[in-house]
């Protein structure tokens, strides 16, 4: 099978799953009714995938595009906090807006409990090089001002958005993640401009 059938083939069942995810639950989802829907074999499902909850934590992948057009229409003059602020702004309201939003509990809960790969940590994604991107770029031209390097920076945002996400979900949503996205991250983002120890 050539890379352009195998990628195919995947897309098919991430396809096939997220919509069974979404219109009767992720518990009430089978393998079987994935590879049924998605219309390929048991033997390239597991080509792709260890199991149900690998294509839950797939779900990272479907925000990237997301982010892509984010950074396409973002605009490339801004000074490097103030584009941290509106990507991490963008960032909440894509997540709290999100069709996917009832899956959220099965998706952080899974991610403690289970092995395999955790695809919403993969550094590879365009998620995580876009943050580098602008934190590289800030302390390189003196924008940023840190002892931490980018790599640090950009594991210390993840880890605000992540956990932030997860007390809104521990929380029932009760609350609007935008905001206490933008009120308990923001002010350490405007502490990385490299005049605000100057003021």
């Amino acid at each position: 099978m050539s890379t352009l059938h195998r990628q195919k083939a995947k897309d098919q069942i991430m396809a096939a799953a997220w919509k069974l995810f979404q219109t009767q639950g992720y518990d009430e989802t089978t393998i079987s009714q994935i590879i049924e829907e998605s219309g390929t074999s048991r033997s390239t499902f597991y080509h792709h995938f260890h199991g149900k909850d690998e294509l839950l934590f797939s779900i990272a992948y479907t925000y990237d595009a997301d982010y892509d057009t984010w950074l396409e229409q973002c605009d490339s003059s801004l000074p490097a906090v103030d584009q941290l602020i509106a990507f991490n702004t963008f960032v909440m309201k894509n997540l709290e807006e999100s069709p996917y939003l009832d899956l959220y509990p099965s998706l952080y809960g899974l991610q403690v409990t289970t092995g395999g790969i955790r695809h919403i940590l993969n550094p590879d994604r365009r998620y995580y090089q876009i943050l580098r991107e602008i934190l590289k770029r800030g302390l390189k031209n003196g924008e940023i001002s840190s002892p931490y390097s980018y790599a640090q920076l950009c594991e210390m945002i993840t880890n605000m958005q992540i956990g932030l996400t997860y007390a809104w979900c521990l929380n029932q949503r009760r609350h609007s993640l935008l905001q206490y996205g933008e009120t308990l991250i923001s002010p350490f983002l405007e502490s990385l401009r490299a005049d605000h120890l100057e003021k």
